[in-house]
Formats: C-alpha cells, sequence, structure tokens
C-alpha cells in the first residue's frame, strides 16, 4: 500500500472513528500522512489488522490450515482519491463492498471460498479530475474566508457537520449582530452562556472568557503555488511563507469579541504613552500626530501639571479640554477650560471615581482653530479591525465612516456649552436641535467631499490616506500589548476619532472599544450593517466555516476591509513600555445605552 504524495487521508462516513491505533497501522504503508479524519468504516481498518494477524500467524504456525484462520472476508473495495483542496485528499470506500462472515466455528453455514487479501495487494490510485472539479476547486481557494485563514498560516477544515454557537448580549443594537449570523445556518443563537459556547459576543471585555481559551498543537502542511497567487490576486497579500497549519477543531474553538488588554488602546492616559513612546522611538514629534497632552496622576502638585502650567504661561496658552484618565466614555467628565485658573480648578474637584478607584486627568491642548462644517464643529469616526489568530496579528482599515456634526455653531466665548464642543453622539442627541441639521447629526463622506469641493476645494481622499496612516500606527504602538498570553484566536472592532484643523491637518483624538452600531439615521443603517458583516465575514467566518452538509447561501458582499498590517511583515519591531491596567478599564465603553 504506497503512495508516495499522500499527505492526508479523509474517509467519509457515518459514524466517527479516531483511534490512534489505527492511525498508526494506517501511517506505516503511508510514510508521508501527518493528518487522518475518519467517519466511518471501521471495518476497513479492522480488516486491514485482522489481515495482518493472519499473514503473521501463517507465517508462524505451519499447524495452521486457512480453514482455522479467523475469517473476516474482503472483496477487493473500490478505492478513489481526488483532491477536495490542494492541501487535502479524500478516500472513499464504498461500502457495500466490505462483508464479514462467519467465525471459523460456523464454516459449514458459509458456502463462499474464503480468501485473505495481503496488505500488499491493497493500493490506492489517483482518480483523474475532471474541469468541473478543477473548477470546484478553484472556486474554494477564491474563497475569502479561506484565503483570509491562508494570510495567517492556517486552513480551517469544516466538519462534517455541526452547529456553532453564539451567545450575544443586548445594547448596542446586538440584533444587527444576532441578524448577522441568522444569515449563516451552521450558527445557534443561545439566551445563555453555555461550557460549549463558540462565540461570545457582549460591550464589554469579560476576563473569565480567556481562561476558557484552550492551545492548539497544529500540522504543518504545503502552501501551491495556485493558492499563493489566488491569494496575492484577490486581498493583495504576498504569502512569504513556504507552509501553512491545519486545524479542524472550530467546534470546540471559543472566541470573545474583544481583544485582551484592549485598554492599551481605548484608554486615553494608555493609548496617549503608547503613542508618545512609539514616536519618540522614531525620534518623531509625538505631538505633530497627537494634541499636546499632559497626564497628571497626583493633583496641583504633579510633575506634569507644573510642566503644563509652565508652558501655558510661557507660550500665553489657555484654551485647554480636560478629560479623566480613565471611565470618560459619552463625553463624560470631559471639560473646556479658558484658563490655568480654570484647570487648576477642575483637576481639584474630585481624587475619586464613583468605585472609589483613583482618579487621574488627561490636560490637552485645545484645537483653536479647527476645520468646520456649515460653521460648526465635527469629527470623523473611522473603524479598524485587529484579529490574533495562530500567532498572526492583523489589523484592517475599513473604507467607510461619517462625519459627525454639532448641533450649535462653533465659538469660544462660552466654553461651557458642551453642545458646541463635544461632537460625541451621547451629548448631542440631548438638544432639542439635534437631526435639525442633518439626519442624527451625521453626513457621508461624499457629502463631506462635496462640501470641501464647494468651500475649499480640496481632496479629502488626501486626508483620509492621513488618516489611514495614523490608524497604522496606532496598530504599531499597541499591538506588542494586546493579547498578551497569545490566544490562538480573537478579535476586536475599534471607533476611531480624528479632528481637522483648518489647515487641513489631521489629529487623533481617541480610539473606542464596543463603537457605537446603533442606525439612528439612514446613511448608519446601511453603513453599520455592511461594516458587521464585513467583520464577520474577516474575524469569524474564517475560523467557523460551514459544515459540509451545509450549503453556501449568503449573498456576495463587497468588502471594504483593506489589510494595513500584518505582524508577519514587519521586520524591525519596536520595544514599547508596557502601560499597566487599571481597575476601571472594563467599563471605557463607547456609545452604548
Amino acid at each position: 500500500m504506497q503512495n508516495h504524495g499522500m499527505e492526508f487521508l479523509f474517509i467519509k462516513g457515518n459514524t466517527k472513528c479516531a483511534d490512534s491505533t489505527q492511525l498508526q497501522s494506517v501511517r506505516q504503508y503511508h510514510p508521508k500522512l501527518n493528518s487522518l479524519r475518519m467517519k466511518g468504516f471501521l471495518q476497513f481498518f479492522d480488516l486491514m489488522n485482522k489481515q495482518q494477524q493472519d499473514q503473521q500467524l501463517m507465517k508462524t504456525c505451519s499447524q495452521c490450515t486457512p480453514q482455522l484462520l479467523p475469517t473476516v472476508v474482503s472483496y477487493p473495495p473500490r478505492i478513489e482519491i481526488h483532491n477536495r483542496k490542494s492541501s487535502e485528499t479524500k478516500l472513499i470506500i464504498k461500502r457495500n463492498l466490505f462483508e464479514t462472515l462467519p467465525d471459523s466455528n460456523s464454516l459449514d453455514k458459509c458456502k463462499k471460498e474464503l480468501r485473505v487479501i495481503p496488505l500488499k495487494q491493497f493500493q490506492v490510485k489517483k482518480a483523474t479530475t475532471n474541469k468541473n472539479e478543477l473548477n470546484k476547486e478553484n472556486q474554494e481557494i477564491n474563497d475569502l474566508p479561506v484565503m483570509i485563514a491562508f494570510t495567517n498560516n492556517i486552513n480551517v477544515v469544516p466538519p462534517e457537520r455541526t452547529f456553532y454557537k453564539a451567545f450575544i448580549t443586548k445594547g448596542n443594537n446586538g440584533t444587527l449582530i444576532r441578524q448577522c449570523l441568522k444569515l449563516r445556518s451552521w450558527w445557534i443563537l443561545i439566551d445563555q452562556p453555555c461550557e460549549d459556547l463558540n462565540l461570545y459576543w457582549t460591550q464589554l471585555r469579560k476576563q473569565q472568557e480567556y481562561d476558557s481559551v484552550k492551545r492548539y498543537q497544529l500540522e504543518n502542511v504545503q502552501f501551491t503555488k495556485q493558492q499563493k497567487k489566488s491569494i496575492k490576486d484577490k486581498i493583495k497579500f504576498n504569502i512569504e511563507e513556504s507552509e501553512f497549519q491545519l486545524f479542524n477543531q472550530s467546534t470546540i474553538l471559543r472566541v470573545h469579541n474583544h481583544l485582551q488588554c484592549n485598554f492599551q488602546v481605548c484608554n486615553k492616559k494608555a493609548l496617549f504613552y503608547n503613542m508618545k513612546n512609539y514616536y519618540l522611538s522614531l525620534n518623531e514629534d509625538p505631538f505633530q500626530y497627537i494634541p499636546l497632552t499632559y497626564h497628571v496622576k497626583t493633583g496641583v502638585n504633579d510633575p506634569a501639571f507644573i510642566e503644563f502650567e509652565n508652558f501655558a504661561k510661557s507660550n500665553n496658552s489657555n484654551l485647554w479640554i480636560i478629560k479623566p484618565g480613565e471611565s470618560s466614555n459619552r463625553g463624560n467628565g470631559i471639560q473646556v477650560a479658558n484658563s490655568i485658573a480654570k484647570v487648576k480648578q477642575i483637576i481639584s474637584q474630585q481624587n475619586l471615581h464613583l468605585s472609589n478607584s483613583k482618579k487621574t486627568f488627561i490636560i490637552q491642548k485645545y484645537l483653536e482653530k479647527p476645520l468646520l462644517y456649515n460653521k460648526r464643529k465635527f469629527d470623523i469616526r473611522c473603524y479598524m479591525l485587529m484579529t490574533s489568530v495562530n500567532n498572526t496579528f492583523k489589523a484592517y482599515w475599513y473604507k467607510e465612516g461619517y462625519i459627525r456634526t454639532s448641533c450649535k455653531e462653533f465659538n469660544l466665548d462660552d466654553v461651557d456649552d458642551k453642545f458646541t464642543h463635544l461632537t460625541n453622539d451621547a451629548v448631542q442627541k440631548k438638544n432639542q436641535n439635534y437631526g435639525k441639521f442633518e439626519t442624527g447629526n451625521k453626513i457621508s463622506y461624499n457629502e463631506f467631499q462635496k462640501y470641501l469641493n464647494d468651500q475649499h476645494n480640496y481632496n479629502f481622499q488626501i486626508i483620509l490616506d492621513q488618516l489611514k496612516k495614523l490608524s497604522i500606527d496606532i496598530v504599531k504602538a499597541t499591538y506588542q500589548h494586546l493579547n498578551p498570553n497569545k490566544l490562538f484566536y480573537s478579535f476586536e472592532l475599534f471607533g476611531l476619532d480624528f479632528m481637522i484643523d483648518s489647515d487641513m491637518k489631521p489629529w487623533l483624538i481617541e480610539v473606542n472599544t464596543n463603537p457605537c452600531l446603533e442606525t439612528c439615521c439612514p446613511l448608519l443603517a446601511r453603513l453599520i450593517t455592511h461594516l458587521i458583516e464585513n467583520t464577520v465575514r474577516i474575524a469569524i467566518d474564517p475560523m467557523y466555516p460551514p459544515p459540509l452538509s451545509k450549503k453556501k447561501h449568503l449573498q456576495e458582499s463587497k468588502n471594504l476591509m483593506e489589510l494595513v498590517f500584518s505582524s508577519t511583515l514587519i521586520n524591525e519591531k519596536t520595544s514599547q513600555p508596557i502601560i499597566k491596567e487599571d481597575d476601571e478599564e472594563h467599563s471605557d465603553v463607547d456609545e452604548d445605552d
């Protein structure tokens, strides 16, 4: 039984079988056999083992006669092997070609001539693939989730038949997440978390979800030229590695929709330190990308406050925005000050959060000359998807976003008016003019481009390219701190906020975990729905493929996720200081109600 190129044996049937002893019995005739998937046909392996024992018995016991041998009888089975994928071989054995006859004590009941087939006569021949099979193979290679898995150096083998289980909490449009999974008939939505849960989607980061993640040992398989070419052509990713790994345990794979230690990105003070350290490591001024910032930990006697005070006095700079260093989601605790005395008053008011944890403050230079939209302040919401699979960290830039506008005209006379200075939805929707000028206080990129054409004769794509570069810097500054325990599989969708000044220069403001997914206007109804579908296709579908018994009924959806970062393509890694976690980090949620 010889087949020098065989690497993967697949036996199709109805009952599962995974005995290591049977695997060994096959491997001795297939030296290059790396992986075995068996579903049924125990008779096949019983036959092989029994015939081997019979041959040994015939050699060692001259007194035995063929009539006294165990009489497991088989006719030569018809066996076909053809490629299911370039890395997989499928072995089909016709069950009706197996027969088990009575033992030697009841030979009188058997009228057929008994014979034992030597194992050396058992041969496997490769079936000729026709054009339809080749087209099917190419179609599988071109499937986006399969290619995404390949870029993570992994090929997830779909199960024969199964269902994956998802628990999705209410709030922040959890209904939309559920609707997206309902389109996939291989997912089941459950009402309560359970031990065999596959997807846990919630607003807050749950530490216990990371404790249940297992580590997996995978087997290496060679890439084919066709696989490399398809991936490079379709998703612009060049596979340098010569091997990928097989993974066939998706049914027990568990994932949480938040990266472990995501506070390194979405916490204001942690983001400030990470970005500052990253740019300094490149000998660049961090305050060319983020507003001038001071982190005050211990009130007016803190060295950072003294440094701020000296700068403000010497530069006659009095307009500042003060934010809690932690737990400042939805605009909570953010204030604008137009004097050093006002700043001192704000940071002296309260030293503890409601949970009695220590409060710190971010003092940041306010953009005095922001670019305005119809005389009102705005910011730009963008999205970034980060995935960590099989020790490969990737980031995807979502090509669409939107503009969030304020309800009132911009002026610096009243710094206490939040409806003028804070564009957060949680703040603006409390104003009576919310939605008066733009539906839901939102406009699309296309609408904003028309405004720029009319008022400034400027191409918005130039700004978007700069925002994308800033987002890549965020990933480079933080990815080494995310998923520190190297969990096999994790992902998270982040919301990024930027502002533009009157010189068309972009500034990074903050990054949000659990970005608002509510669809308060037609623009967001379309954009957010497509965003979630793209997120599931990139982050979830590659690891939970439909079972072989399920047909794909998903409609084609344009992919707007652009791969902008991969840890496998980074040659020089800078070492950044680790920012420690605080007690309040789990509650940094964007705008969820």
